[in-house]
């Protein structure tokens, strides 16, 4: 393995062994060195681990590092592991694909761990998918079915993380996972305000009965103040909203048991458009290659080239737990979490040639991921050369961009657009790595890691992130 030195010290050690004056060349290498030595001494929190690496895209060699080796918490960076292996070990063009059809007089669904099924790309009605569906099927004479059956036999019957258990599970970025899923695994809930003192107006999207709702609020005259809340009964889908509503307002809500979820909203949406299930929701693990007889009636795909960049530029926990578990069931016949951290685990350890780093699921919520910076840069450097590192790169949030997650961070003209870089935030911990375009014409691959205490702000950690990347893009190179 190469071992990675700053180039401060590259070039002192130089000049000290031949006793030639600095030429300009050097004293920028020098100045660019300190200056980022400064940012980083200029993070006043306690206790506080930095790892910070960069590297030129050009010649892959060190420009600059701090503790660039140790091993440290990820947070969503974690999903630039995930996002790459599925990139480069499934291709951009891969499709996710859901069918539905019939089969013995049953409606059948073959889940394909597509996680677009929702209103993203539909004009915000999560429907639309499931009632173009009806359409189909009403277009080849199905108008009555006995049961629903649902095909979820990619992955295992685990819907959360085992490490996800500190989490509000209610929330949307702790949403379950499964291999048919719908609408993010949440219910989009608004209010508004009712007469003084009674209960507030609430609306459901999707109107399902799968969840019922117990609306504790009180409307204020006080227009605008909102201090609503809301919560699940763990095994529940009952949702208590509590607080004062004062103005129009709107929340996600994860539900428990993404399989029934999907079905029950697709047997509402049926009935709507005049298709009768007249059996129950069963849920099935049978693959399609073994469904001897089945005819297919509709279909969806999403290619994954799309569905990454969804996933990292609005760090979409639900998104990068998806694709984590297909590729697991591509490469190791089934998608769990152990296959998927497996599938990973491959590319980065034969393709990439890391060796020290830990992933136990695909988001970064989990607190045992852990890679080092320099780690990470050797791994972006290798995306930048990879075919498959465009669609990857361009996954990626963007500077001032209102997109993704760095819309608000390096705004100024001469910042903005020139980082493209993955953000990550969990108690305690702050990650930015990715790449910048330099004044001078070099690309830098960098990778700034902070972990501080759980209940730390991290604040003034992402300032730091945002200011070593000021330094990198206004350098000359002169």
């Amino acid at each position: 393995m190469p071992i990675y030195i700053p180039v401060r010290a590259c070039v002192l050690g130089f000049v000290l062994l031949l006793g030639l004056p600095l030429s300009a060349q050097e004293k920028e290498a020098r100045t660019l060195a300190d200056r980022l030595d400064a940012a980083v001494a200029g993070l006043k929190m306690k206790s506080a681990s930095v790892g910070v690496f960069v590297a030129s895209a050009r010649t892959g060699q060190a420009v600059y590092g701090t503790s660039e080796r140790a091993p440290l918490l990820l947070a969503s960076n974690t999903k630039v592991l995930t996002t790459s292996a599925a990139l480069v070990r499934l291709g951009p063009d891969f499709k996710f694909r859901t069918s539905i059809g019939v089969l013995g007089g049953d409606l059948h669904v073959f889940g394909g761990g597509d996680p677009n099924i929702s209103g993203r790309f539909h004009d915000d009605d999560p429907t639309a998918i499931f009632r173009d569906w009806a359409a189909r099927l009403r277009s080849a004479g199905v108008t009555r079915a006995g049961r629903l059956v649902l095909h979820t036999g990619i992955f295992d019957d685990v819907h959360l993380h085992p490490g996800w258990k500190g989490y509000d599970l209610a929330t949307w970025w702790a949403a379950p996972f499964g291999a048919l899923s719908f609408n993010d695994n949440c219910v989009d809930l608004r209010v508004a305000p009712a007469a003084e003192g009674q209960p507030c107006k609430v609306w459901l999207t999707p109107d399902t009965s799968f969840v019922t709702l117990l609306n504790q609020t009180r409307s204020s005259a006080r227009s605008g103040r909102n201090t609503f809340g809301f919560s699940r009964a763990p095994g529940t889908n009952q949702v208590t909203l509590r607080g004062e509503v004062g103005g129009r307002g709107s929340s996600w809500v994860a539900v428990g048991d993404p399989t029934m979820y999907f079905g029950t909203v697709l047997k509402e949406t049926l009935a709507a458009a005049g298709i009768e299930i007249a059996g129950g929701l069963e849920e099935s693990a049978q693959l399609l290659e073994d469904a001897k007889g089945y005819r297919e009636l509709a279909f969806l795909e999403s290619d994954l080239g799309s569905t990454v960049s969804t996933c990292n530029q609005g760090s979409q926990n639900f998104y990068a737990e998806m694709i984590f578990r297909t590729l697991g069931w591509k490469m190791k016949g089934k998608g769990t979490t152990e296959t998927a951290a497996e599938a990973v685990r491959d590319f980065l350890t034969k393709d990439v040639g890391l060796e020290d780093f830990d992933q136990v699921d695909g988001s970064g919520l989990s607190r045992d991921n852990r890679m080092s910076a320099a780690e990470m840069v050797k791994l972006l450097l290798y995306m930048r050369k990879h075919p498959a590192g465009r669609a990857f790169i361009e996954s990626l949030p963007v500077s001032g961009d209102k997109r993704g997650t760095l819309r608000h961070r390096m705004t100024s003209p001469e910042l903005r657009g020139r980082v493209r870089a993955k953000t990550g935030h969990v108690g305690g911990v702050s990650s930015l790595s990715g790449y910048i375009e330099a004044s001078g014409g070099e690309t830098y691959v960098f990778s700034v890691l902070v972990n501080a205490g759980d209940q730390a702000k991290m604040g003034l950690a992402d300032q730091m992130e945002d200011r070593i990347c000021e330094i990198l893009a206004r350098t000359t190179g002169e």
